[in-house]
């Protein structure tokens, strides 16, 4: 049995909305926050964060740099490991 790609990306948007989660619990920033400092609306961010659908490539560098981290931090292993090389 395979995987669709459909399946795959679903598993991606949720490693990275639980990276992102994981990372407002470690700096104490709450949704709230971040969406008013990323411009990017309350609802939309919360919903992004729930795994359901994907950030666009500017909200992931907005919420990266809100949060100080690297954007790769916020990436899955194997993801991260394809944009190093």
């Amino acid at each position: 049995m395979s995987t669709s790609p459909e399946s795959g990306k679903a598993a991606t948007d949720a490693e990275i909305a639980e990276r992102i989660t994981n990372a407002l619990v470690i700096k104490n920033v709450n949704v709230r926050s971040l969406a008013e400092e990323t411009g990017i609306s309350y609802n939309r961010l919360r919903i992004r964060l729930k795994g359901e659908g994907s950030l666009t490539f500017a909200e992931f560098g907005k919420i990266a740099d809100a949060i100080k981290v690297k954007p790769s931090s916020l990436l899955p292993d194997t993801l991260a490991r394809r944009t190093a090389a």
